[in-house]
């Protein structure tokens, strides 16, 4: 599919790979990385600020025009090229995606990638050790987070409903993350429904591009 599309990123970020997994699932060709046109918009810059008033990461250039945040993108890309298939019709389960995107938004990478996995990627303590005091305060939070997840999927395939949505799409990233981390097994047991639904996940073509 023709178009003119970068992401603004880098492909550690949890939620740039959230934008790069929409755009494989969608089949877009895109470029990734801070660099446009031989200027670096590094977060928090002044020269990201152009393009996103808090600096933050990712951004979408589309064909110049630039969108920020990454549940607006993804919605965006899947409106623009993708006749909104990663959206159910039923405007009650879209309203129910549109939950979990938030709720994933808010909640669980802010307790499996800020509180937890970015301790260990960009450790702050003495000469750059992990501090485990922060490590194991964010571990309460992980296990609640981990059991609504479980909840939620003990009965279904994905995320909301019986469809492949950008709900998945959302929580992806937080959970392969999580998958890999330090403490992994305990937090996701053998019986884990969790498991099988990333197993499932990493099996599609578009993840394996993105996270494998």
């Amino acid at each position: 599919m023709a178009n003119s599309l970068h992401i603004v990123g880098v492909q550690f970020s949890s939620f740039t790979r959230i934008v790069q997994f929409c755009c494989e699932e969608i089949g877009l060709n895109y470029s990734l990385g801070t660099a446009v046109n031989g200027q670096d918009f590094v977060p928090r810059s002044a020269a990201i600020q152009t393009l996103h008033p808090f600096g933050k990461i990712p951004i979408l250039l589309d064909n110049g025009k630039a969108l920020f945040e990454t549940q607006a993108i993804c919605r965006y890309l899947d409106n623009r090229y993708n006749q909104s298939r990663l959206q159910p019709v039923d405007a009650w389960q879209r309203a129910q995606v549109d939950q979990w995107c938030a709720a994933i938004t808010a909640y669980v990478d802010k307790n499996i990638i800020r509180n937890y996995i970015l301790e260990f990627r960009f450790p702050k303590g003495n000469n750059g050790s992990v501090r485990m005091d922060v490590a194991e305060a964010a571990m309460p939070d992980i296990i609640a987070t981990v059991k609504i997840l479980e909840k939620q999927l003990a009965t279904r395939q994905f995320l909301v409903g019986d469809q492949f949505t950008l709900a998945d799409i959302m929580l992806m990233p937080a959970l392969h993350y999580l998958s890999l981390a330090p403490n992994n097994l305990a937090l996701l047991r053998q019986d884990s429904p969790l498991r099988d639904y990333l197993k499932n996940l990493l099996e599609r073509p578009a993840a394996k591009k993105v996270f494998i």
